[in-house]
């Protein structure tokens, strides 16, 4: 015997490019609504199960390791004791810790450790002062050691016994052993908070690049990442991903599914009214207005074919959801297949085909962000054929943010004297500010991966050194005050990253709570997109027209 099933469903038809004549769908008289039900199968209830319930079986698998992308070993991460951001984006606040970071870091030791070996710290790795050093940070310098200097030490014996730590520590075997683990808190709080653990940055490509593991497996990776925030865009699945698979032997899972719902969704049934919160049929869309119409047609006719159930997963895991099973209100249980499209996913990373992967990272929630105490732009002048490192905001070693910008407009607002017939003003070369750092193309072996052709050359971009004259008339050459700028320093920084409208990295405070309550502060780089070209102004052998000044 066979079945004969009967689907039918309504469909608005725009030919004049308004479909809001057809989605209205206006009614005067209620049998007529009755009648369109019953021809089009609505009263028949053939081949209309709903689902009542949804079993499944699913695999989860810690986030536990971490390390920069390709390079050493695996490094151990909590998900509940450590903020994920500050681990994997944590850096220095400013080209090097500064005696502030230092002193800071001392003051939190102090009150770790007890006094005897806080002194044995103080006289082994004491703060280094001078004489033009601030007299409050002087004062303090008496009280507490170089912190960072500690943790170093600490970290670099973590695999050492007790009597190796206190010979690099210059104090007793005793009181290492009594105060180890508030040793290997405070060198695991200096990484996270001054950034001196292994670094992500990429400073050639302007992006940080880092790998998370599961056991002794690397399953996520971060090719580019370029926000302050860590979350399931920012990640893709490796290879290892495939070995994710169910276990024998998983318990099923079971759900009540519930239709999903969004403003403006037509209702299941033909005649019933609708809400007006959101008017399909006052969408103004013509004929070539595609997005519009594909959004129509979606929320009309497909609108009602969704349905969602909860998934117990927690954060910082990896889970895998091979199999569902549902179950509809004829008792019929239906196998739901992976939808195999590889062209179409959502909150899945991108990676080898396989079963569904969730990530669900250990992300913050509510995290406080600082005023940005570095910003850094990378401009393209055309004029000039050049691009520049524009430093707009820099923080000293004391831990104070100076902005670049107007402290140069203050210094350069007064015009020089010239003589009152002067008429040409001859420069051998014009001013640029001393924050505008060049960088100059250069000829490179395109040693990328993924080359078509290794004897092709690509462009980079080198920083440049262009000399300045100073008070009396001498060219001096002034080095670059920000940390971004400083690590490209002998670097090549590849051209294709810095576009027609420029780069902007930006260097911020945060902080934020752990899951356990832990309170975390970082300092972390984001890259944006810039304001456009610049213009600095470079010019050689020019008369400049003084007449009008």
């Amino acid at each position: 015997m066979r079945k004969v099933y009967a689907l039918h469903r309504i469909e608005p038809v725009s030919r004049e490019g308004d479909p809001g004549r057809g989605l209205a769908a206006p009614v005067h008289d209620p049998l007529w609504g009755l009648a369109r039900q019953r021809q089009f199968g609505e009263l028949a209830g053939e081949d209309t199960g709903s689902p009542v319930q949804v079993a499944l079986r699913m695999r989860v698998d810690p986030i536990d390791g971490w390390r920069p992308s390709g390079e050493g070993d695996l490094l151990r991460y909590d998900p509940d004791a450590e903020v994920l951001e500050a681990v994997v984006a944590g850096e220095p606040a400013g080209p090097a810790t500064s005696l502030r970071d230092r002193m800071d870091a001392g003051r939190r030791l102090a009150a770790q450790v007890p006094a005897g070996l806080l002194a044995d710290l103080l006289a082994e790795a004491p703060l280094e002062v001078t004489a033009t050093t601030p007299r409050l940070v002087r004062r303090a310098a008496a009280s507490y050691p170089d912190g960072i200097e500690v943790a170093a030490r600490v970290r670099a014996h973590s695999d050492a016994d007790d009597a190796a730590l206190a010979t690099a520590l210059g104090t007793t075997t005793p009181r290492v052993t009594q105060a180890r683990a508030a040793l290997d808190e405070h060198a695991g709080w200096c990484a996270c908070t001054f950034g001196t653990g292994p670094a992500t940055w990429v400073a050639e490509r302007l992006e940080r690049r880092f790998e998370l593991a599961s056991g002794d497996r690397v399953v996520l990776t971060a090719p580019a990442h370029t926000r302050e925030v860590v979350d399931v865009a920012d990640l893709d699945l490796t290879a290892a991903a495939e070995e994710l698979t169910l276990q024998p032997g998983e318990p099923w899972l079971r759900r009540l599914p519930t239709r999903l719902q969004f403003p403006g969704m037509p209702n299941d049934r033909f005649w019933e009214f609708e809400d007006a919160q959101l008017a399909l049929h006052r969408i103004d869309a013509a004929t070539h207005d595609l997005a519009r119409l594909a959004l129509v047609e979606f929320s009309s006719t497909y609108g009602n074919d969704w349905f969602t159930f909860p998934v117990p997963v927690d954060h910082g895991t990896v889970t895998t959801v091979p199999e569902v099973v549902v179950r509809d209100t004829f008792g019929v249980h239906e196998l739901v297949p992976v939808a195999d499209d590889a062209a179409w996913s959502m909150f899945e990373p991108d990676g080898p085909a396989g079963p569904p992967h969730l990530v669900v990272p250990s992300v913050t929630v509510g995290r406080l962000a600082g005023p940005v105490v570095e910003e850094v732009r990378f401009v393209r002048d055309e004029n000039a054929n050049l691009v520049w490192g524009l430093e707009a905001r820099v923080t000293d070693e004391g831990g104070t943010t100076h902005d670049l910008v107007a402290e140069y407009t203050t210094a350069h607002a007064e015009q020089p004297d010239l003589p009152a017939d002067a008429e040409l003003l001859y420069r051998l070369m014009t001013d640029v500010p001393d924050h505008w750092i060049p960088f100059v193309p250069v000829h490179v072996p395109d040693d990328r991966p993924g080359a078509p052709d290794p004897e092709h050359r690509a462009v980079a971009l080198v920083e440049a050194v262009l000399p300045r004259p100073d008070t009396w008339g001498v060219l001096v050459v002034s080095d670059p005050r920000s940390s971004v700028l400083r690590e490209l320093r002998g670097e090549r920084l590849f051209e294709e990253e810095v576009g027609p409208a420029g780069v902007t990295v930006r260097r911020r405070w945060f902080l934020a709570r752990s899951a356990d309550g832990g309170r975390h502060v970082w300092t972390a780089r984001s890259v944006g997109t810039g304001r456009g070209e610049g213009a600095s102004g470079l010019a050689f052998d020019v008369a400049l027209d003084v007449r009008e000044r």
